[in-house]
């Protein structure tokens, strides 16, 4: 039995949430989730963090059901006010702040943004709170035969910069999960998990993107159908389950669906069962 515990990515239900925030947090609970990530994504053109609740609001809602927030992603910014990101994770409880993407168009940018991450981190830290940088697929693009993901961690203290590693999308970088988390397993923190779909062609995007990957490019690249359910795939999650065991360094499995062709909420509960059920072999 793999003792790691299951968190949910809240832009898995993003739609629900959308419509009825206090009724979507009740099913996430009723699902049997007990640690969430939440996604805050609606930073101001200048730079200002705002939420459309309070800390003290959001704290109290999740206590009423039984969940704890672990992580938050917060969508990046050069002149992101990360004062108050930190303030508002520490009233929620969170323990960690997560970028979850960039886009890059050459080296420097990824050196760049490389300082960027350390001074996040460092202010992070000194508050009690983990900085964790999250892939996906197009930072396993080579520059100068470096990729992208490589330059980053090359350039990062692992005591600031830690890794939310999400498989899936490093399949879609052409690399294989478990030799990375080999390579880099000291720097993992957390784990985000879905699945791939047998039909999904190519597995590697990266066969059928090339140059300036935009934002509009990546998440174009990838269709709905190439996403499914954990064990409904054809992804080795067992094997990245007892590797991430092995490591030592996982907090958290967290359980994030980009895309489905169900429900949200039926595609986070069958996920649910099934990475319980694999935990439990």
């Amino acid at each position: 039995m793999i003792q790691i515990p299951v968190g949910l990515q809240l832009f898995s239900v993003r739609e629900a949430l959308a419509k009825d925030l206090a009724g979507t947090l009740q099913s996430i609970a009723d699902i049997g989730y007990t640690n969430i990530e939440f996604a805050f994504h609606n930073i101001r053109e200048d730079g200002t963090f705002e939420v459309d609740y309070t800390a003290a609001e959001l704290k109290a809602m999740m206590d009423k059901l039984g969940l704890q927030v672990v992580t938050s992603h917060v969508a990046y910014h050069p002149n992101l006010d990360l004062d108050a990101v930190i303030r508002y994770n520490a009233e929620i409880g969170s323990k960690g702040i997560v970028m979850p993407c960039a886009f890059f168009r050459d080296r420097e940018d990824a050196v760049e943004l490389a300082k960027w991450l350390n001074a996040s981190g460092r202010k992070s830290k000194e508050a009690g709170i983990q900085f964790y940088f999250h892939n996906h697929f197009h930072e396993f693009q080579e520059f100068d035969g470096q990729t992208i993901m490589d330059i980053l961690l090359e350039h990062t203290d692992p005591e600031l910069v830690q890794i939310e590693f999400d498989t899936f999308w490093a399949l879609r970088g052409g690399v294989d999960p478990i030799a990375f988390m080999d390579k880099y397993g000291s720097r993992i923190g957390l784990v985000h998990q879905k699945d791939l779909a047998p039909s999904a062609n190519p597995v590697n995007l990266l066969e059928k993107v090339s140059g300036h990957l935009t934002d509009e490019v990546v998440f174009s690249a990838a269709n709905q159908e190439d996403f499914t359910e954990i064990g409904a795939g054809v992804m080795d999650i067992p094997s990245i389950l007892k590797k991430a065991e092995e490591l030592g360094t996982v907090q958290y499995i967290i359980v994030e669906q980009d895309q489905t062709v169900k429900g949200e909420l039926a595609s986070v509960k069958e996920s649910f069962d099934n990475i319980q059920r694999l935990l439990a072999q």
